[in-house]
């Protein structure tokens, strides 16, 4: 195609993405692509507008100021980028939501082994067959893909590109079993954040262990705001009114902190979290001092555009 990418495996050789001579020409230069994004209304296909809003999403998640950031690195990624890698693969999903704004669709990355080849063949074959009748879902696969990929071109990404390639394995089947579902409309071209949201996890008796019940909680959470496209996240911890109200602040920071640091590993950013323990405050039901009150023992989320 006119303006189909250079390999963007060329990372391994520390290259930036390059794409046809003319998006070059459109663009100026690669360090201008994020700039280029904020003013970017996409047109073409279904298909290509959503892979337009999911490239530009994840270039705009390692620090891009088009769009406004994100609390997440990108689709289910635990890493933030502080060794110079970010600058040059931000470019690369802008570069490729650059070219799906102009409603061509833009090559899933090369492959680089047997596992990531037969993957994109699989890739292929869906698309083949879904991305008119399914949009959304198949940019979806398509951006995850690539996801992996790139990461995988960054030494220092491997656990991101492992976590990309399981959103991979989900995406790629989701839409391989769409057959059963009514054809998505046009995705809208622009969506305000959604409002703020609370989700609440729970602990047992002066603990601030998490069950794996609450880890999903969490994940829910961290779904949400991804899907919302909220980029502040506050946690308050609380606990019951057993025990001296001291010990209780210190009890319920510490079940915030620890809300925090699993909220990190599953992709959120530190900076954009805040934190803070009100111990027997705002109690969630009322009960005089000493009593041991399991919906008490707990933190909540918030998520806030």
């Amino acid at each position: 195609m006119a303006d189909a990418l250079v390999p963007l495996n060329r990372l391994r050789a520390g290259l930036v993405l390059a794409a046809a001579a003319f998006l070059l020409a459109a663009c100026g230069s690669f360090s201008s692509s994020l700039d280029e994004l904020a003013g970017t209304t996409p047109t073409g296909s279904p298909f290509t507008q959503q892979l337009f809003k999911n490239y530009a999403y994840l270039a705009n998640s390692f620090g891009g100021t088009a769009g406004g950031s994100s609390s997440f690195a990108s689709e289910d990624t635990i890493s933030i980028f502080d060794d110079g890698d970010s600058s040059t693969l931000a470019e690369a999903f802008a570069t490729k939501a650059l070219i799906a704004a102009r409603g061509t669709e833009p090559d899933p990355e090369p492959s680089t082994d047997g596992d990531s080849a037969s993957a994109r063949d699989r890739l292929l074959r869906a698309l083949a067959d879904g991305k008119d009748r399914f949009p959304s879902d198949a940019a979806r696969a398509q951006t995850d893909y690539d996801c992996w990929m790139l990461n995988a071109a960054v030494a220092s990404q491997a656990a991101a590109a492992a976590q990309c390639r399981a959103s991979f394995d989900r995406s790629i089947d989701a839409l391989e079993h769409d057959g059963h579902r009514p054809v998505y409309a046009p995705p809208p071209m622009a969506t305000a954040p959604a409002p703020a949201a609370d989700y609440t996890v729970y602990f047992d008796f002066d603990s601030w262990t998490l069950s794996g019940e609450q880890l999903t909680v969490l994940q829910q959470a961290i779904d949400a705001a991804r899907r919302g496209q909220q980029s502040r996240i506050a946690i308050v911890g609380h606990t019951d009114t057993s025990g001296s109200a001291l010990y209780n602040r210190g009890l319920s920071g510490r079940r915030a902190n620890v809300v925090k640091d699993v909220l990190v590993q599953m992709g959120a950013r530190p900076e954009s979290i805040s934190t803070e323990g009100v111990g027997e405050n705002d109690l969630a039901v009322p009960t005089p001092d000493g009593v041991r009150e399991p919906k008490n023992r707990r933190a909540v989320v918030t998520l806030m555009p």
